[in-house]
């Protein structure tokens, strides 16, 4: 709240539901929340953001924490689980790409907690998953992969027209094999720790090939450490 900065995986919808709960306060009733919502989500000038759109979910959100159809506490995850069954399917897709896309997808959809759906309204907001997954693709490109997981089974789409949401199918079945505790470059996590011959730069996230010579950095962040380690030296000598 303090940064005013909405993380980008998060929905607006969602932000708007933890955001009334921050502000929540037994000495307020609906309304005044609602007016405190409307003038703290104005406060992070969100795109694509319009209040005359989101009235009616701020509204029934307020009412639904007075009545206690909603509930007032905040939830607190150590991690995402990702299962066996659900690794099993992602490491048979065809391309890294599709591989890194499916395993954020579920990371999403367990976060969100909505029986496998991920909510999106905009183009902008599945470019933000591509970006969250480290796939780089132009909008015509993006479209024919989430077509290519669309027509074997993989995701499903929601069928109003006015939106993007997605649903992936979530197995929970199994053992944990990986636990997200950092949902910054998902998409090479997976390749990081599932693709033989690879890991994640231990400060950046970026993909390298794993030599077997204890290597734990890319060229650019190793390069960071030893001039860090050196001005310290000098600093101290």
């Amino acid at each position: 709240m303090a940064s005013k900065k909405k993380p980008d995986d998060l929905p607006i919808g969602y932000f708007i539901t933890l955001t009334a709960k921050y502000y929540f306060s037994d000495e307020l009733n609906a309304e005044q929340l609602s007016g405190i919502i409307k003038e703290k989500t104005l406060e992070f000038d969100l795109d694509n953001y319009q209040e005359y759109k989101y009235h009616n979910k701020i509204t029934s959100t307020c009412e639904g924490l007075f009545i206690g159809s909603i509930d007032r506490r905040f939830k607190e995850r150590e991690y995402i689980p990702i299962y066996d069954n659900e690794i099993k399917i992602i490491s048979a897709l065809p391309t890294d790409r599709q591989k890194k896309l499916m395993f954020t997808f579920l990371a999403v959809a367990r976060y969100m907690d909505c029986d496998g759906w991920i909510n999106k309204k905009t183009s902008k907001d599945i470019s933000e998953l591509f970006r969250l997954a480290n796939v780089n693709l132009t909008s015509d490109k993006r479209n024919e992969l989430l077509h290519e997981l669309y027509i074997n089974g993989h995701i499903s789409f929601g069928k109003k027209v006015d939106n993007l949401n997605i649903r992936v199918k979530l197995d929970d079945s199994g053992d944990v094999v990986y636990k997200i505790t950092n949902f910054e470059n998902v998409g090479n996590q997976y390749i990081g720790n599932f693709k033989r011959g690879y890991k994640q730069c231990k400060m950046c996230g970026k993909v390298i090939k794993n030599t077997g010579n204890k290597k734990m950095y890319c060229n650019k962040c190793a390069l960071d450490n030893e001039l860090k380690s050196k001005k310290k030296w000098w600093d101290t000598h």
